[in-house]
């Protein structure tokens, strides 16, 4: 484990990115808005998000989830968290797409495992915030105000606290990750319960 203050890299857990890839190529033409997504897997229309911010909606093919697929059962089993099937999805940023600064509403960290670009695409940015962080907030008049960035690992998985204020560039390529994302525990917790062990399983 890798841990800087707002993030941290799995580096004893490894994927292999052209999988991924092999996987998000089977379904081509299935890139759905995030609201729309949301409403397919829950049944309920999320609140609204900005054009580009998207998920590839697998359920078109076959109608699995991102979760019933092996290659994603995989990753999903590194970890000793019970994931379900809404914790789970693959992320799509069009070509000019940004995302502002902002805390997130309900989950409290993200596991990220870039697909594409080659380079891991436009960096997360966290936000020097001069006041005490709230849920679900736009912090955009923090917008010049960097902690620092993020240049996501190509290699091995990342996790970041989404209740620090946070942001993503202007995407350049098109931007492709797989998500778990994690309701239960809050990034502290999750540092602490790595080092005893409770976190990583990488027998599997």
């Amino acid at each position: 484990m890798i841990l800087h203050k707002k993030h941290v890299v799995f580096d004893e857990i490894t994927y292999d990115r052209h999988k991924l890839i092999d996987f998000v190529n089977m379904f081509d033409g299935c890139i759905v808005s995030y609201s729309d997504w949301q409403q397919r897997l829950t049944g309920e229309q999320s609140y609204k998000v900005p054009d580009g911010y998207n998920a590839i909606d697998t359920t078109q093919k076959e109608g699995k989830f991102p979760s019933d697929y092996p290659v994603i059962q995989e990753l999903m089993s590194k970890f000793k968290l019970n994931i379900q099937k809404e914790q789970v999805m693959i992320h799509h940023y069009d070509v000019g797409f940004s995302l502002r600064p902002h805390t997130d509403h309900a989950c409290k960290c993200s596991i990220m495992f870039p697909i594409m670009p080659d380079d891991g695409g436009a960096p997360l940015i966290f936000h020097k915030v001069d006041k005490e962080y709230e849920i679900a907030t736009d912090y955009i008049d923090y917008k010049d105000s960097i902690d620092y960035k993020v240049h996501y690992n190509i290699n091995h998985p990342t996790m970041f606290t989404t209740q620090a204020p946070h942001s993503v560039t202007e995407v350049k390529q098109e931007r492709i990750y797989l998500k778990f994302m994690v309701f239960d525990y809050t990034f502290d917790q999750l540092i602490e319960m790595h080092k005893k062990d409770e976190l990583i399983d990488n027998t599997k």
